[in-house]
């Protein structure tokens, strides 16, 4: 009880200084472009809070969910591609926030772009693509493509300025949640790597809890939380017929333990 209420008391004290210091969504507040970056204090400066959704209000610090603003799930091909869904759903939630038009963003564009570069596909290297040249709409490169039409180098990209890692393997728990929640107070999506078991892939009802040993990573976007019931709810790329719909809540507890590393996306103006 005593660190739930330290855990929330630290969280409101720098929410309620950190965010009337952010700049609007589209506004950056750093010429730092060192790709991925680690240092809190810069990603705290860099990271948007975005107007509308992101607030400084006690309530909305208490629980934030940005479900409303994402495309509907999606499922993917094959459990690897996983991590490049994650990516495109983020960014497209930023692509589409200040946009009449919705647009879906291609995550197998990514993924085989970096496999015909040689590289073995994964969500670091798929970000720094992001970063460096950006992918295309669902519609150029569809959903499990498996051939890049000549037709993308004259069409529009979609990228980001930079990235953050919120937490790595070696982060306290508690830290990890903080850094999660601040985040997505701001109405920023956080990308996590999940370790799981193996129930996880087909799972079934609202809630997530391991019941057997930890053999599985996944890859999934922290979409809200709720201060008071101390949960995440979390979004997959497993299907509508996953979890809940394809989403899923987890206790601070679970997710403190279980997510390895945290990113958060720095949109493009």
């Amino acid at each position: 009880m005593i660190f739930r209420n330290l855990l929330t008391l630290l969280f409101l004290l720098s929410l309620g200084t950190g965010v009337r210091a952010q700049q609007p969504y589209g506004t950056a507040k750093s010429a730092e472009k060192l790709q991925g970056l680690s240092d809190l204090a810069v990603i705290d400066q860099m990271m948007y809070y975005i107007p509308g959704i992101g607030s400084s209000a006690r309530e909305d610090l208490l629980r934030q969910n940005i479900k409303p603003y994402m495309m509907p799930i999606r499922q993917v091909p094959q459990i690897g591609m996983e991590w490049a869904y994650a990516l495109a759903d983020a960014l497209e939630y930023y692509v589409n926030l200040n946009s009449n038009f919705k647009d879906n963003l291609s995550p197998d564009y990514i993924a085989m772009s970096l496999a015909n570069a040689g590289a073995r596909p994964n969500l670091v290297d798929g970000l720094g693509l992001l970063m460096n040249s950006g992918t295309v709409s669902a519609a150029i490169v569809p959903y499990n493509s498996n051939t890049i039409p000549n037709s993308v180098y004259s069409v529009a990209r979609f990228g980001i300025n930079n990235f953050g890692y919120l937490f790595r393997p070696e982060t306290k728990a508690r830290n990890r949640i903080f850094e999660t929640r601040k985040a997505l107070s701001r109405g920023n999506p956080v990308i996590v790597e999940l370790a799981t078991d193996a129930a996880f892939s087909n799972l079934k009802g609202s809630g997530y809890e391991p019941t057997g040993p930890i053999t599985e990573t996944h890859f999934l976007t922290v979409i809200g939380y709720d201060g008071e019931r101390e949960t995440f709810e979390l979004r997959s790329s497993l299907g509508r017929n996953w979890g809940n719909g394809g989403y899923v809540t987890m206790t601070y507890d679970d997710f403190g333990d279980l997510a390895q590393t945290g990113y958060v996306l720095i949109p493009k103006e």
